[in-house]
């Protein structure tokens, strides 16, 4: 969705790895211990252990015993093992997200948050094209993009400073960039994946819904896209910040579902044209309703759709 505002659209018209050196230490009659810098964890189980991990950025240090014998057969296993971590090292996606929330702001999140929805929302199911791919940087000129140069220069900053121990692609920078964007503003903690290519081209025009559709229009068009009238209206919950009327335009809550209910009028200046068409679709309305009634089953709903949405279309680095 274009928008001159800074606000969140929802809807409109390669990394390399390192492997860490082997730090070997053989006592002269004793068990020797092999030491590396490595981590195998997903940021997935990182989030579901709830503790505050603190790592460096090279990541946890692994102990392995065995005898001298032993080890001088296996070292270069031992090698391979450890570039094999680095991929899924948890330490990547702590330096990512610490890089990010140095340069995003709570005034700054909303625009943040509406490149991902530009990256992705070009995704078409039954071409399986577009989607998550980090086109949007070839396609900042389009008018429906409007207003993304600035948070694509935020990005852009913080993506040079983590490239210099790990680069990044655009893909994956931008789907974190937009998670840690909700936190900041108060939302719910999501955790995405990393491993995503980038695309070395701009997606095809014309895949981004009009904000001028009616709420018939928007689920055919989520639709081509994998999503359904549900997780519609979640993703359109990312509204609730920005310029667009929905309370405070640096919190993210459920504030969002709360207004539409009180339909305001077309005329009004809170809202798109399609968030308004929204409250007038019974299907659509049921998932308002819910979300308005209980943040708490809004922000678990936005978390999976967003995760989705970030998926889409995404072409993934082999391990």
């Amino acid at each position: 969705m274009a928008s001159t505002t800074g606000t969140v659209s929802l809807i409109s018209s390669t990394k390399s790895s390192s492997t860490f050196p082997l730090k070997f230490n053989f006592p002269a009659k004793s068990p020797s211990t092999v030491n590396f810098r490595a981590n195998p964890l997903t940021a997935a189980n990182a989030a579901s252990s709830g503790k505050d991990l603190i790592l460096g950025r090279r990541g946890l240090v692994f102990t392995l015993t065995a005898t001298l014998p032993l080890l001088l057969p296996f070292s270069e296993c031992i090698e391979a093992f450890a570039a094999k971590a680095v991929e899924s090292d948890i330490s990547e996606y702590e330096l990512v997200k610490e890089e990010i929330r140095k340069v995003v702001t709570k005034g700054k999140a909303a625009g943040v948050l509406r490149l991902v929805f530009h990256d992705a929302g070009t995704f078409q199911v039954d071409e399986n094209s577009g989607g998550m791919n980090g086109s949007v940087i070839y396609e900042l000129d389009r008018p429906e993009n409007k207003g993304l140069q600035s948070p694509f220069k935020i990005l852009e900053k913080a993506k040079s400073e983590v490239d210099t121990v790990q680069p990044v692609s655009w893909a994956d920078m931008i789907s974190v960039a937009g998670a840690e964007a909700v936190s900041i503003c108060g939302g719910p903690t999501i955790q995405v994946s990393l491993g995503r290519l980038d695309s070395k081209e701009p997606d095809p025009e014309g895949k981004l819904p009009a904000e001028s559709l009616d709420a018939f229009a928007l689920r055919q068009s989520f639709q081509t896209k994998g999503f359904s009238t549900q997780e519609l209206v979640a993703l359109s919950g990312a509204h609730t910040i920005g310029n667009k009327g929905f309370g405070s335009p640096t919190v993210f809550d459920n504030t969002y579902f709360k207004i539409l209910l009180e339909k305001p009028s077309s005329g009004s200046m809170i809202g798109l044209p399609s968030d308004r068409a929204l409250a007038k679709d019974d299907e659509c309305l049921r998932w308002i309703t819910k979300y308005a009634e209980d943040q708490d089953v809004f922000f678990e709903d936005f978390k999976k759709a967003y995760v989705k949405l970030v998926n889409s279309g995404a072409r993934w680095k082999s391990l």
